[in-house]
């Protein structure tokens, strides 16, 4: 910082140092040269008055010979320079025939430095960084820019480079005022007038408790170019799209007042100005304003939904602001999808834990999803958690075997962990048949292994925002084989083999099941709900007569279908 405030102090002193014109004249065997610099880089040569052609040479303080740099028949000549020499020596020689004249000029750099202009002093929106920009200087030999700040001001960064007229500040927040000014400087380091000073809009956001009134006030904004015509006011409310909400034109506006809507939880706002030709905008930092922040839980989280063993409960776990312990919590369902509808409430636990069972539910049937809510302490807006879905799986024949599949629980952020079991129907016990990190596993059955149900146990990663390492059950399925019915043609009740008749099957479900046996007259002689319960030949405890009988066997298929068979036996003494 030190050796920049030395450099604008070097630039400033030879700003200030008077520019004089310069001439010489020296005399060579007989000849007078007198040289003049009437410009910057423009330099006037005559000579005594004569015939014949002249020759016209100069040689600049860092070249070490003479270049011829024109001819003339007459006695003047004007060099203009395609370089700017700062306060040096250049020479000259003239020759004509056997005279010569020669010069040694102090030229240097008169003209005092062209500055810049401002464009304008905004704020990027999406760093939310001050950005200076300005109208480049009209001298050619411009070098750079001095961004200078504060007051008195004091140089804190440069950019070399004529036409690169734009900074980023990014030595302090877009929250407090800086006054910044510009300062051309040419290849002779000579520093041109600081531009006006413009400062960066700062826009503060208030409102009075549970109030939808807000009040934007701003700094004026300073030395806009063509002057500012109006300001804009931009809303957001709940990180949607901006909108224009209100404008002030006339004067030197620096408030006005804008509403929300009453279930804006999170307003942002920032000012735009306007130049009045339309050229320049500026813009503000954007403020944010969260409304009812101290009446409100700090968070609202769902932990988890998971499933009983027996699918007659699903219970719903989340956790809250323990300072928020004596407010009444919504429980909010959605089945399959659909709108959420409120059913039921809660309150959470002295250590803020929400707790709370759905009943007479059937999430082995169908996608249960839930959320917890929760008004403000104005009472209109609600904090909501996250959602969490009952998992519910199902069964793909694949071929001969079948895949699980099941939809991925989505209350967790990260990886979740699941881990696939199976049981018998009739039973306690489980077995693990495999861990995934998918919502599926391949080839978990066939019909060889009979009836079986499965379940799908699902861990939070590591990765999730509370860790809390929770897990979740799904609701339980179970794989029923397909029923393939057989009956025997005949039967012997008198003897001591195939004495008895009835369907043989593997799997069968007792649900939807009936075995009904009808003699040559219509005459029900046997019923049965009992899958493996087999007709021995009697009725009432009377041995029927031989002869052909109609059977009629109904069943559930495992796809919930219902079927029926119908054929004829033959008793045989």
């Amino acid at each position: 910082m030190n050796s920049r405030r030395g450099h604008i102090r070097y630039i400033q002193t030879l700003s200030l140092l008077l520019m004089l014109f310069c001439h010489s004249a020296v005399r060579a065997d007989g000849m007078q040269l007198l040289a003049t610099q009437t410009a910057t880089r423009t330099v006037f040569l005559e000579w005594d008055i004569g015939s014949g052609t002249t020759d016209i040479y100069r040689r600049f303080p860092d070249e070490s010979q003479l270049v011829l740099i024109g001819t003339t028949e007459g006695s003047t000549w004007t060099d203009r320079h395609s370089r700017t020499i700062c306060g040096d020596t250049v020479y000259y020689v003239v020759r004509r025939g056997g005279n010569e004249g020669a010069a040694a000029l102090l030229v240097s750099d008169n003209e005092p430095t062209s500055p810049a202009q401002w464009g304008v002093v905004t704020v990027d929106q999406n760093s939310q960084h001050i950005k200076l920009q300005w109208t480049a200087s009209q001298d050619t030999d411009i070098m750079g820019y001095l961004i200078c700040e504060g007051t008195p001001s004091l140089a804190i960064d440069t950019v070399f480079g004529r036409t690169n007229t734009s900074y980023t500040y990014l030595q302090d927040s877009c929250l407090n005022v800086h006054q910044f000014k510009i300062c051309a400087f040419d290849s002779c380091r000579q520093a041109s007038s600081l531009t006006l000073p413009c400062s960066n809009i700062v826009v503060i956001l208030e409102s009075e408790p549970c109030s939808r009134l807000l009040t934007a006030t701003w700094n004026d904004y300073q030395n806009m170019p063509s002057g500012v015509a109006r300001y804009e006011l931009w809303k957001s409310e709940d990180y949607g799209q901006f909108v224009l909400a209100s404008q002030a034109t006339g004067g030197n506006p620096t408030s006005m007042q804008f509403t929300v809507s009453d279930e804006c939880m999170t307003v942002r706002a920032y000012i735009k100005a306007i130049s009045t030709d339309g050229s320049f905008v500026a813009l503000s930092n954007c403020e944010i304003v969260t409304f009812a922040t101290s009446e409100r839980p700090a968070y609202l989280y769902l932990r988890k939904v998971t499933v009983d063993d027996d699918c007659s409960r699903v219970t719903v776990i989340g956790e809250t602001d323990a300072n928020w312990a004596d407010s009444t919590y919504r429980v909010y369902r959605s089945v399959e999808g659909g709108s959420a509808t409120i059913v039921g409430e809660c309150r959470p636990s002295a250590s803020g834990q929400l707790v709370w069972s759905d009943r007479g539910v059937r999430p082995s049937d169908e996608v249960y999803t839930y959320f917890f809510g929760v008004t403000d302490g104005c009472g209109r807006n609600e904090i909501r958690s996250q959602k969490g879905s009952v998992i519910l799986p199902h069964l793909r024949q694949n071929g001969s075997s079948y895949n699980l599949e099941w939809n991925a629980y989505e209350g967790w952020e990260g990886t979740t962990v699941y881990n696939v079991y199976y049981g018998p129907v009739e039973g306690s016990y489980w077995e693990l048949a495999g861990t995934t990190t998918d919502n599926r596993m391949m080839n978990v059955s066939d019909d060889t292994e009979g009836p079986r149900r499965y379940k799908v146990i699902a861990y939070e990663g590591p990765d999730s925002r509370y860790k809390h390492n929770d897990s979740l059950q799904s609701a339980t399925i179970i794989n029923s084989p397909n029923i393939d019915i057989w009956i025997p043609n005949s039967f012997t009740p008198l003897e001591s083999t195939n004495n008895l008749i009835g369907p043989q099957t593997m799997y069968v479900n007792p649900d939807g099941y009936s075995f009904m046996i009808y003699n040559r007259m219509g005459l029900l002689v046997f019923s049965s709900t009992t899958p493996g319960e087999c007709w021995d030949g009697r009725y009432k405890g009377q041995l029927q007569p031989m002869g052909a009988y109609t059977y009629l066997i109904k069943y559930r298929q495992s796809d919930g279908s219902n079927h029926q068979t119908i054929g004829s036996i033959l008793m045989i003494y």
